[in-house]
C-alpha cells in the first residue's frame, strides 16, 4: 500500500478553487467597475465574486477549516445593485463548476460566504488565506494580477497556489505590459546569482518612497541595475522570483508598524522556498503567520535566493535599514 502524499487533497482543492476564480476574473476583467474602500484601494465586483467562489470550494471540501480573506460583505450589504451584480457573477461561475451541488441558493448565502474570510483572524491553528484579486489597480487597467490561496498549519505554510492569468514570460522577462491570452503554468529551476552585481530587483513602483530609496541604494552599493522589474501585485512579484524573472524582493515599511497583509505572502513563499528561495524579515526572522490578519510581529521583508539572501540582508543592515 502506497504512502499518501501529504496535503494532496488540500492541494487538489486549492488548485481547483484558484483555477475557477482565475477564469471568472479573467472573463470580467475588462468590464468591471471600480468601487472605493476605506483605504482608497480599488475593489471590483469580480473581487467579491472570486472570494465567494474560493470560499465555496474550500468550505465544500473542508467545512471546519478557518479562512482569512481580504474582503467582507459590508460594501455589498449597503449597495444592493453592486450586491446583485456580484451575485450574478458568482452564480454564473458556480453553474459552470463541475460540482452542480454548490450549496448556495441566495444572495444572503453568498454574502455569508464572503464574511467567512472577511471576518477570519487566523492564528496558531489550521487556516486558509486567500487573495481573490491581488493587484486590483493593475487589474482594472488590463495588466498583471494574481489569484492566490495558501494553507497554514501550526504557523507553517503547507500548500500554496497562485494563478497569474495574464502572465507571459518572454526570455525570462516579466512585465506589466506583456499580457498572455491563455491560462497556464510554468515551472523553472532557479540558480543563484553569481555575484550581487547580478541581482535583478523586483519591486513595487508606488506607495513607499523610503522603501524605493532603500532599493536604489542597495542596487548602487552592489552595482546592480535599478530599477529592475516593477510589478504592482505582490503575488505576481513572487511569481517573477519563482519563474526566474528576478531574484530579490525587499519591502521596507514606511513606519515602524508593518501593516503587510498575511494573504499577500502565505503560500507564495512556500512555492519560492521549494525552488531555493528564502524569506525573512529585515531582522532575519521567519515571517510569523500566527500573528493574525497582518504580519505585525515582523519588520519588513527580504526575499532572495538562499545563496545570496544573507549578503543582501547584510548590505541592507549596513545602510541601517
Amino acid at each position: 500500500m502506497s504512502t499518501p502524499v501529504p496535503w494532496a487533497r488540500e492541494r487538489q482543492v486549492a488548485e481547483a478553487a484558484v483555477k475557477a476564480a482565475a477564469k471568472l476574473t479573467k472573463r470580467v476583467q475588462s468590464t468591471v467597475k471600480e468601487v472605493s474602500k476605506a483605504d482608497a484601494s480599488p475593489v471590483t465586483a469580480a473581487d467579491f465574486a472570486a472570494q465567494a467562489l474560493l470560499t465555496q470550494h474550500i468550505r465544500r471540501a473542508f467545512p471546519d477549516d478557518a479562512i482569512v480573506g481580504e474582503e467582507d460583505s459590508s460594501v455589498l450589504r449597503s449597495d444592493g445593485l453592486l450586491g446583485e451584480k456580484v451575485y450574478l457573477l458568482f452564480r454564473e461561475a458556480s453553474s459552470s463548476d463541475d460540482d452542480d451541488d454548490d450549496g448556495v441558493c441566495s444572495l444572503e448565502d453568498m454574502l455569508d460566504l464572503i464574511d467567512v474570510g472577511g471576518k477570519g483572524m487566523g492564528g496558531g491553528g489550521r487556516f486558509w488565506t486567500m487573495d481573490p484579486i491581488d493587484g486590483t489597480a493593475a487589474f482594472l487597467r488590463g495588466e498583471q494580477f494574481a489569484v492566490a490561496v495558501g494553507l497554514v498549519e501550526g504557523g507553517k505554510e503547507v500548500v500554496g497556489v497562485i494563478a497569474c492569468p495574464n502572465l507571459k514570460v518572454c526570455n525570462g522577462v516579466i512585465s506589466e505590459a506583456i499580457v498572455d491570452q491563455e491560462l497556464g503554468v510554468v515551472l523553472s529551476a532557479l540558480p543563484a546569482p553569481r555575484s550581487l552585481s547580478d541581482l535583478h530587483i523586483v519591486d513595487c513602483p508606488i506607495g513607499n518612497p523610503p522603501g524605493r530609496e532603500a532599493m536604489r541604494l542597495l542596487a548602487a552599493r552592489v552595482q546592480a541595475p535599478f530599477p529592475g522589474t516593477d510589478i504592482w501585485s505582490s503575488h505576481v512579484r513572487y511569481a517573477a522570483l519563482i519563474l526566474g524573472g528576478g531574484n530579490v524582493l525587499v519591502r521596507v515599511p514606511a513606519s515602524g508598524r508593518d501593516e503587510s497583509c498575511i494573504w499577500d505572502h502565505a503560500g507564495a513563499q512556500l512555492l519560492y522556498s521549494e525552488l531555493g528561495g528564502l524569506a525573512t524579515d529585515l531582522d532575519g526572522r521567519p515571517l510569523d503567520f500566527t500573528a493574525g490578519r497582518y504580519l505585525c510581529r515582523n519588520r519588513g521583508l527580504v526575499v532572495a535566493h538562499e545563496g545570496v539572501h544573507g549578503r543582501v540582508l547584510a548590505e541592507l543592515r549596513s545602510h541601517h535599514v
